[in-house]
């Protein structure tokens, strides 16, 4: 096959042989994807021939490579197209340097347009098997010409700057002693295919738009906050933010200036939740900013139905608010869905309907409207009544809810819907929580409903998932809503599955109860009308390849094209099991709760690095000093988390539970023992210090 060949000469590095195939190359799209051209870059370490011009060149300093006329001629940025690009290149040249040769491709888009989010190669290509570095030369709203290039007389700095982007591919063994020239594994151009099988650049030219994000997360970005992902969304899908928050917000700080177009100062009227005016005052403010503004979206319950107001004001994109309210508020989703549940403001109420209404024991209590499942406590006899009310009204929400409690496998259904046609939905298991314990000698100050591990995709029975997605889409159309994330939380009652421990291993496995005389449904606990909280959106990037608040920016612009493109999971579905690892700090009511560790998880990794090549994503959530709250409090405990992935379930389990099990942290299931309490938990205290 001819090939076209050049030199490459870092001053740094020394000299290298850079050689693509003239040979065109395409990648056909699927089912309305973008079809593209690659070309792979063999680049290999060159001896410098004593002697030679290069000697002079290299003492000049910088990259030189070979034109077409002989000369040497220096990079630079405006030739690659981008930093990036330029970037990119000498990452490759450095790793060439290490290994003698390697492959790097470069991705051409065949399709004239515009690309759908500027990250779109590394967001897909990053876990691909065989992959090093990934990198994006686009800019947002970058357009492409759509034509293929003529390998046999480009030069090197047009192929870079005619690329969205490239991948640099590890040094494997070829498995042939005789083949010196790597050559790309038939696993990645499998994986490339699986996952760059999307619509990336969109026919439908479009422009930098604006749109209004109404509050923040409590969180800093260090401590795991999602508006991190909502302003890198907005940046790679050219969207301006403009960010209405209460003074004295972490936002504020200089170095996050760069995230938003403008901060705009809420007034006394910002309250959680809000009062009646609060939507007239969001007007207000936006009005006076005096630039067009495209959408206004809120990712915070309590804000959604006030900012649906306030968008149907201002003509802007929204769903309606009654929805919004009926959502959000347990005690009348509840109602919705057929139930009898009750709702007070004192533990004497409850226990007078409990008693008048001869209701059968455990009962779920927990705030009308929360967050993280904080608050929420299971009650197994009237005695539980008041501590669990005690504990709701040290939150927000002084208003609760009580119903019976299911105790069916708990599941989050996340649906993209548009127009009433799903675009895309997943299941995953979250599993049992402490406030799950049926053991008594667990103290009830330790038991909250606070996540555990949540495991995607969920291993419920075909039948059970076929329908989840059939009940739960019908349940958020029959509440008005037509287009919109809902990020449900769910049991199945009556499932033909339960969890269980085989060799201290706990999953889903074939139930051993009396069955039940009706057909598993649905039983419906949360709707949250938002991309999953937390750093829960991560892991389903990981899994799927789709970025739900990109995904939610382009619904709050009514970009229809874009929501329909990203909205393309990878083409064989989940890549691999992903087990999001949630730890929460469990200790002794009569400890101060200040952390006294460094970064648990670098510490893990660093001692652990079996266990690091299966985590992707981590992070500690809390720093030395920083007061915990007590599990008791019914607040947010998390401490850090670890996102485990294996193409095997049953070992991606057993990683996240040696995870779990290094730090000691106490994890609760439906068969845990007393034991198991007391030896946990006082690991926990000594590998994580609290004091």
């Amino acid at each position: 096959m001819a090939e076209k060949e050049m030199t490459i000469v870092w001053a740094d590095q020394g000299t290298f042989g850079c050689s693509w195939a003239t040979k065109q190359v395409v990648k056909f799209g699927i089912n309305g994807s973008t079809t593209s051209q690659i070309v792979d870059l063999h680049l290999v370490k060159n001896p410098v021939p004593a002697g030679s011009a290069t000697l002079k060149i290299l003492g000049d300093g910088g990259v030189w490579f070979l034109n077409g006329d002989g000369k040497f001629e220096p990079t630079d940025v405006e030739a690659f197209g981008s930093q990036e690009a330029l970037r990119f290149l000498l990452s490759c040249l450095q790793a060439t340097g290490l290994s003698e040769n390697r492959i790097a491709r470069l991705i051409i888009p065949l399709r004239r347009g515009t690309v759908a989010r500027s990250d779109i190669i590394p967001l897909r290509l990053k876990d691909a098997f065989g992959v090093e570095h990934v990198a994006s030369f686009s800019t947002p709203l970058q357009s492409f010409p759509g034509d293929a290039l003529a390998l046999d007389i480009i030069s090197l700095p047009e192929l870079f700057r005619s690329s969205a982007g490239g991948v640099l591919l590890q040094r494997l063994a070829s498995g042939d002693p005789t083949q010196r020239k790597p050559v790309v594994p038939a696993d990645f151009e499998t994986d490339f295919e699986n996952k760059m099988s999307i619509p990336w650049v969109l026919p439908v030219p479009t422009s930098r738009k604006r749109i209004v994000l109404v509050g923040c997360s409590s969180r800093d970005p260090s401590s795991g906050a999602w508006t991190t992902y909502a302003c890198d969304a907005a940046r790679t899908l050219g969207i301006d933010l403009v960010i209405i928050e209460k003074p004295g917000c972490w936002i504020e700080r200089s170095e996050y200036s760069d995230w938003y177009e403008a901060l705009l100062p809420a007034g006394s009227w910002w309250s959680n939740p809000p009062g009646d005016d609060m939507a007239d005052h969001i007007v207000a403010l936006v009005r006076s900013y005096g630039k067009k503004i495209d959408g206004i979206v809120a990712f915070l319950e309590p804000f959604l139905a006030t900012v649906s107001r306030a968008a149907q004001e201002l003509g802007l994109p929204c769903q309606p608010a009654e929805s919004y309210e009926n959502a959000t508020d347990k005690y009348k989703l509840a109602c919705f869905e057929g139930r009898k549940p009750f709702f007070g403001s004192t533990a004497e109420e409850a226990l007078n309907f409990a008693a008048r209404e001869k209701l059968s024991y455990p009962l779920i209590i927990k705030p009308r409207l929360g967050l993280n499942s904080e608050g929420v406590m299971r009650v197994d006899d009237t005695s539980g009544i008041q501590p669990a009310v005690e504990m709701i009204q040290k939150t927000f929400f002084k208003s609760f809810t009580m119903e019976k409690y299911c105790d069916g496998p708990e599941i989050d259904v996340n649906i993209v819907l548009l127009d009433g046609e799903i675009l895309f939905c997943e299941i995953s298991d979250d599993f049992p929580k402490s406030g799950d314990n049926e053991d008594a000698r667990v103290p009830t100050s330790q038991r909250n409903f606070l996540e555990t591990y949540l495991v995607h995709p969920s291993a419920l029975p075909t039948a059970e998932l076929k329908m989840l997605r059939e009940s739960i889409s019908s349940t958020i159309q029959r509440l008005g809503f037509s287009s919109g994330i809902m990020h449900v939380e769910a049991r199945v009652d009556g499932s033909s599955v339960e969890y269980r421990s085989v060799n201290g291993i706990q999953d889903l496995r074939p139930s051993e109860r009396v069955a039940s005389p009706g057909l598993p449904a649905p039983w419906v606990m949360e709707i949250n009308p938002r991309p999953p909280g937390l750093t829960a959106s991560r892991i389903i990037e990981s899994v799927y390849g789709v970025d739900y608040f990109g995904v939610a920016l382009a619904l709050a612009i009514d970009d229809r094209e874009r929501v329909r493109a990203l909205c393309h999971p990878f083409l064989n579905g989940a890549q691999y099991t992903g087990v999001m690892t949630l730890i929460g700090a469990e200790f002794d009511e009569t400890c101060e709760g200040i952390f006294d560790s460094d970064d648990v998880c670098k510490e893990l990794l660093a001692r652990r690095r079996d266990l690091a090549q299966h985590i992707n994503r981590y992070g500690c959530l809390a720093k030395r000093g920083q007061k915990i709250p007590h599990p008791s409090s019914g607040s947010n405990t998390f401490i850090a988390y670890f996102n485990v992935f294996s193409k095997s379930r049953k070992e991606a389990l057993e990683i996240a539970t040696e995870v779990r099990k290094e730090l000691g942290v106490l994890v609760f299931s439906h068969s845990f023992t007393a034991w198991d309490y007391l030896s946990t938990h006082l690991l926990f205290q000594r590998v994580i210090r609290l004091k």
